[in-house]
């Protein structure tokens, strides 16, 4: 085995048991799981009645304390930045630069990130990232960690994906309600053919 192999090996098998060491320390399993991600889907159902497009976000402290919600809001704000993950990021505020806080929360969204807030994954120190619903027109986290670029951020952020078929068909209904209303073609995913589960 050439030496590259065995440093991605290294490293696969060093993130596998950081990943083990954060879900024990911080207490974290897939029931919580759940329950976060539901909390999520209560502001992806507000941002739908509001008209906005339905993805909603928990942000989660380490000791499990919901510090921060967050929903769509870019067709109520008309800003086309007003998304879950940024707000409930922004509703954390400077709690994320603390140090009980940094590098150690949890974000819950019922949608992959987009590129915008993988990004703001990465500014903000966000430990973990669980989405109820994969992307494959705009998500952008499992593909940035997939590549070389911000290696050393992206490896930071712990991911789980679609854990749960029903909520990944629950935020792709409310998605399909949404583009249907718009006369937009749905494109966001398929979770019938979807193999991406956990």
């Amino acid at each position: 085995m050439n030496g590259r192999k065995q440093a991605n090996i290294r490293r696969i098998v060093t993130q596998s048991y950081i990943s083990v060491q954060l879900m024990k320390e911080v207490g974290l399993n897939m029931q919580s799981d759940r329950y976060y991600l539901e909390l999520a889907f209560e502001e992806a159902e507000k941002a739908s009645c509001e008209g906005s497009i339905p993805i909603g976000a928990v942000l989660v402290a380490p000791n499990g304390d919901v510090i921060s919600r967050g929903r769509n809001q870019v067709f109520t704000a008309w800003d086309p930045t007003c998304h879950a993950e940024i707000d409930a990021i922004r509703g954390a505020g400077k709690l994320l630069f603390q140090p009980e806080y940094k590098n150690k929360c949890t974000l819950y969204s019922t949608v992959e990130p987009c590129p915008m807030c993988t990004g703001a994954l990465i500014l903000a120190d966000i430990n973990r990232a669980v989405w109820a619903l994969s992307d494959n027109y705009l998500g952008a986290l499992r593909i940035a960690k997939e590549g070389n670029h911000f290696r050393h951020k992206y490896d930071k952020i712990n991911i789980t994906v679609q854990p749960y078929v029903d909520l990944a068909e629950k935020s792709e209904s409310l998605h399909k309600e949404f583009d249907t209303k718009r006369g937009v073609t749905y494109a966001v995913s398929n979770v019938s053919i979807d193999k991406s589960f956990n």
